[in-house]
């Protein structure tokens, strides 16, 4: 049987107010469960603007007729024209209906567009509280500590992999490749699991190659693989925006071809039985995606 697990990031806290509320009676319409991942701290949404820079973000801009379709104005301000927001102080109701509604509930991080643009230039120290914050807010909005965790934009350093094995998390989700595996760093095989995303993503998709939204649909249908790890992202700001007929109409035909979806931690104790192998991180560019992400091997 064809399987495939949803990754469902929250980036922001429109996404948080308004995107979860939307995937929460798609995934229910079509009898689904997701792993939602949250970023609980500051939404600096508006300094992602230092990336006009980087190598490919105003192609991918282009082809998703910019970020005033998949983000909203207001949250493209928070951060340098208006203040930003601390995300779980005011979407903690979200958060937790997530939970309520019988999907998995783990940590994306704390300062999302901070780490995502700077995870390399940042101090040890920053990064430790970092993790810090984004494990406390975890805390205090579900009364329990995170067991997963997965990393904003795919990204690593052998800094960020040795401060999250001090949490003794089930898995973490840090990179692209497509198989789990337990990262080396610096020689020592680390005892996190990664479980990383091995499918492309609409926003990566949508227009490459003059990709139309159900062609991307059509075309990742077609990747997922029988007896496979099949790890497909998503964002609340987009699946739970701007482009939610579209996940949709996604999760229509994964039940038409009879994909069945599971949560990362359902499915954890057959990737652990299957003895993952261990592998160094490296970092590659994808198609569709601005700048470097972390890759397994």
């Amino acid at each position: 049987m064809k399987t495939i697990s949803l990754r469902v990031d929250v980036d922001t806290l429109e996404g948080s107010l308004t995107g979860i509320p939307t995937l929460l009676r798609l995934l229910d319409k079509h009898q689904m469960q997701a792993s939602f991942y949250f970023c609980f701290g500051p939404d600096n949404s508006g300094k992602a603007i230092r990336r006009v820079f980087r190598k490919g973000f105003l192609e991918k801009m282009r082809r998703t007729s910019g970020p005033g379709k998949l983000y909203s104005l207001k949250t493209m301000m928070y951060g340098t024209l208006l203040p930003a927001p601390i995300i779980w102080k005011r979407a903690a109701a979200e958060m937790r209906a997530a939970r309520e509604a019988g999907h998995e509930v783990a940590i994306h991080g704390w300062d999302h567009v901070q780490y995502h643009d700077l995870i390399d230039r940042k101090s040890r120290q920053w990064l430790s509280d970092w993790y810090a914050q984004a494990h406390e807010a975890f805390e205090a909005v579900f009364g329990v500590k995170a067991k997963g965790a997965v990393s904003p934009a795919w990204r690593c350093n052998d800094t960020t992999l040795d401060l999250q094995e001090a949490y003794g998390l089930d898995y973490a989700g840090d990179c692209r490749g497509e198989a789990p595996f337990y990262p080396i760093v610096k020689g020592r095989t680390l005892q996190t699991l990664q479980i990383p995303t091995t499918l492309p993503t609409l926003d990566e998709w949508l227009g490459l190659d003059g990709r139309t939204p159900e062609q991307v649909n059509r075309d990742i249908w077609d990747l997922v693989r029988e007896d496979a790890l099949n790890v497909y992202a998503l964002h609340t700001e987009v699946e739970g925006g701007a482009l939610r007929e579209t996940f949709d109409a996604f999760l229509a035909g994964l039940n038409d071809r009879g994909v069945r979806a599971r949560t990362h931690a359902d499915w954890l104790p057959e990737l652990l039985a299957a003895n993952p192998p261990a592998k160094e991180i490296t970092r590659r560019e994808i198609p569709g995606r601005a700048g470097w992400v972390s890759w397994a091997g």
